[in-house]
């Protein structure tokens, strides 16, 4: 087992009494906050199973199977649960029974997996490979001038040859008579057309030249797409100024070339509710919460419109979410006090509020009589 899933598995054990309490007979409101607490718990205890990630949601997912970290059959369980999770993070939804239950099945195969990975026992150690025998000695053959032999006994010139020696002139007709071999010829290439005459690697140096200049192409384009942060603070300097429509285009525009960002959509939700249309408002903040769901400024501003709806509950829970995203934030911690001097928790209300010091919050607090 390794460190990473030891990790993945403390993460799970985390909420695991989460997943323990879901049942049908809860409230609606209360299955959607522990679909989104369990769904939390299995985020971070994925990011864990791949060493640590940024990534989220489906792109986590992903990135986990092409690692072949999750089965299939994981893949689909934990798609399914990450869709009732953005159903139970849309205020006006109300999670059924079927949420609970794919949210449950999620969370066990991700927890069934893991189990049999700390059963599994360690793979031991392939025996190293049988060494050859050695190949057979080399004896080259011994070479060496040929063997003199002693010329033959001088004869007289009146004896006969011998019988067993061709005369000289019977050799050198016969050599006469054998017909040469010829030489080889060596075979000259051939051109069967003028492409073949292009040395072969010159189609790597064009395929390397295209690609070159395919990459000046793209960073040229790439660096004449304006800065999304630098648009941000403009659209924003625009909206201090009083300029909410320059800014409300600025910020769509933004949105637009940016899908996966959330911060255009937090703002525009800011100027729809500063100008009552608390409809559009919740629309926006849906879509960040759907792109960056750990967006503290995105989970206060949804716990402001829902307190103006006069939802204290479910505010409150927001609030919570944002101040876990974010601990140091002071006007999640406000807020949070006036959900709970609207629930009748004062003393849970007075400790958030003085613990945000001064701001519009402290007017939640009822006044003491003089």
């Amino acid at each position: 087992m390794t460190g990473d899933q030891q990790s993945a598995v403390a993460a799970l054990k985390t909420v695991e009494h989460i997943a323990a309490r879901m049942d049908r007979s809860r409230d609606g409101e209360d299955r959607a906050a522990d679909i989104l607490e369990l769904w939390h718990g299995t985020e971070t205890s994925l990011r864990a199973l791949i060493g640590g990630s940024t990534l989220g949601g489906q792109g986590l997912i992903r990135e986990l199977r092409q690692r072949e970290l999750i089965s299939l059959g994981q893949a689909y369980a934990l798609l399914e649960f990450l869709g009732a999770r953005d159903r139970a993070n849309r205020t006006t939804y109300r999670a059924t029974d079927n949420d609970v239950v794919v949210a449950r099945e999620g969370y066990r195969q991700l927890e069934s997996g893991l189990a049999m990975a700390v059963a599994e026992p360690a793979a031991s150690p392939l025996p190293p490979p049988a060494s050859a025998p050695p190949p057979p000695a080399y004896n080259p053959p011994a070479y060496g001038p040929p063997a003199y032999s002693a010329p033959p006994a001088s004869q007289s010139p009146y004896s006969q040859p011998s019988a067993g020696r061709p005369p000289a002139y019977a050799s050198a007709t016969a050599n006469a008579n054998t017909p040469v071999a010829a030489a080889p010829v060596e075979a000259q290439p051939t051109y069967a057309s003028r492409t073949s005459r292009i040395p072969a690697n010159t189609w790597l140096i064009a395929a390397l030249a295209l690609l070159v200049l395919a990459s000046i192409g793209g960073y040229a384009m790439f660096a004449r797409r304006p800065d999304p942060d630098k648009q941000m603070t403009e659209a924003i300097s625009m909206m201090q100024e009083g300029r909410r429509e320059a800014a409300r285009g600025q910020f769509s525009t933004i949105a637009r070339e940016n899908p996966a960002l959330a911060t255009p959509h937090v703002f525009l939700s800011r100027l729809a509710r500063e100008e009552g249309d608390l409809g559009t408002a919740r629309r926006e903040l849906e879509t960040a919460i759907r792109l960056e769901p750990a967006n503290a400024v995105a989970l206060r501003e949804m716990g402001l419109i829902l307190f103006s709806a006069g939802n204290y509950e479910v505010a409150r829970r927001f609030f919570v979410r944002a101040i876990q995203s974010n601990p140091a934030d002071k006007a999640s911690q406000g807020y949070l006090g006036c959900a709970l001097s609207r629930l009748n928790r004062v003393q849970e209300a007075q400790s958030f509020i003085s613990r945000a010091g001064p701001g519009s919050w402290t007017s939640c607090l009822p006044q003491r009589p003089l």
